[in-house]
């Protein structure tokens, strides 16, 4: 009787202490994930608001242009692969080189958008300066 305890209470044990176990820690977010900004999105030096924004809307129309193409391009590649015998590898090819062609438009699409948040944020860093300059008292 005692044989059969012990062999019960072993694997029971073994199971009560791997279920206590703390769990693992969750990842932590990195503080700030720094991005480069291409150099074929880099804004001239320079610029005012206006040329700026003329700019930033010439970049954005750029990029749009460049993914309706990416789309275009798939979609041909992808009527010409259901005219061939190896359809899924010929398919999978047509993916893989939209999905490099648009992650590469996405990068330039978020350096364009850190660039006008950038510059919103010094305006308006600017305009705060201005108004505390003005309510401080005269001496």
């Amino acid at each position: 009787m005692k044989r059969a305890q012990i062999l019960f209470i072993f694997p029971v044990l073994a199971l009560v202490t791997g279920c206590t176990s703390t769990p693992p820690a969750p990842p932590v977010p990195p503080a700030e994930v720094v991005r480069k900004i291409p150099p074929q999105v880099q804004a001239p030096t320079g610029l005012n608001d206006q040329d700026f924004d003329a700019w930033l809307t010439a970049q954005r129309a750029r990029v749009s242009d460049a993914r309706s193409a990416a789309h275009r391009q798939y979609s041909e590649a992808e009527f010409a692969c259901w005219r061939r015998f190896a359809v899924n590898d010929c398919l999978l090819d047509a993916r893989k080189q939209r999905r490099g062609a648009l992650d590469g438009l996405r990068e330039e699409e978020l350096a364009l958008n850190l660039q006008e948040r950038q510059r919103t944020t010094t305006a308006r860093l600017k305009t705060l300066e201005g108004k505390q300059r003005a309510a401080e008292p005269k001496q």
